[in-house]
């Protein structure tokens, strides 16, 4: 794995070969948990090249690190966009600093071949909602501009691929050409929504669909716990909150209720 990204010193792509940069937007608080699992996880994608590269394999991957460190997460997504780009990559690759992912995952997003794709993931505070989004959008006659608003889809789909309107993005993969259809800043706005789904929902007006694969599970470091899917259907059910009983599923486009971050 090449360990930084300089465009100029890269050799071209060979034929057969699908680039991907591992971006790693963090603010330099790195958890134990997460630091021990990302270096697991470079030493699967770091064999998986190898292997791919000694057997000739087609395709074959060539993964390129980078990292953002001590920088807002909005500005070094867009940071790694624009490096994803200049290396001529064919996937972006983002994986927050605070998550715990399968090794395999990268390989799992892949098979999914989709323009956004996303593993399940919840948020670190309860009431743990799914970082799965739909969205409602209007026209705002006062300021004469469209407008969307954004819920988390608490009855999420199980253990499928799904489309939605946005995901959160503790890690996603993302195909370059989507970037490229984006227009900048991709990321960056004053808008009251995350970064990631303002993405979404940029990428969606330009062609490209996102989704969730909720056969892919993340871990989210809190503390002193792993917040992962197990341990949210507990805290649901110790609640008494019956999620497939009081909410829709996805195919509704109503609103849903925000029960706080």
């Amino acid at each position: 794995m090449n360990p930084k990204v300089n465009a100029e010193q890269l050799q071209p792509k060979e034929e057969g070969v699908i680039r991907v940069l591992i971006g790693l937007p963090h603010e330099g608080m790195t958890g134990s948990e997460a630091y021990t699992n990302r270096l697991h996880n470079f030493m699967h994608l770091g064999k998986l090249e190898e292997r791919g590269r000694i057997n000739k394999e087609t395709p074959r991957f060539e993964f390129i690190q980078y990292t953002c460190g001590r920088m807002h997460v909005f500005f070094a997504r867009e940071e790694m966009a624009k490096q994803a780009i200049a290396a001529d990559c064919d996937y972006l690759y983002m994986i927050d600093d605070d998550m715990i992912c399968p090794d395999d995952m990268f390989e799992k997003l892949y098979a999914d071949d989709k323009s956004i794709v996303a593993p399940l993931a919840f948020t670190r505070n309860f009431p743990h909602k799914p970082v799965v989004y739909a969205c409602i959008e209007g026209w705002d006659a006062v300021s004469k501009k469209d407008y969307f608003s954004n819920y988390a889809v608490m009855n999420y789909p199980k253990n499928k691929l799904q489309e939605v309107d946005a995901v959160g993005f503790g890690a996603v993969l993302i195909k370059t050409e989507v970037l490229k259809a984006v227009a900048t800043p991709r990321f960056m706005s004053t808008c009251g929504t995350g970064e990631d789904i303002l993405f979404c929902y940029k990428a969606k007006k330009a062609g490209f669909p996102t989704w969730v694969d909720t056969r892919v599970k993340l871990g989210h470091v809190s503390h002193p716990l792993i917040v992962t899917e197990d341990y949210v259907n507990a805290q649901w059910k110790a609640h008494g909150m019956e999620v497939e009983k009081n909410y829709g599923e996805l195919k509704s486009k109503e609103p849903v209720l925000v029960l706080g971050d």
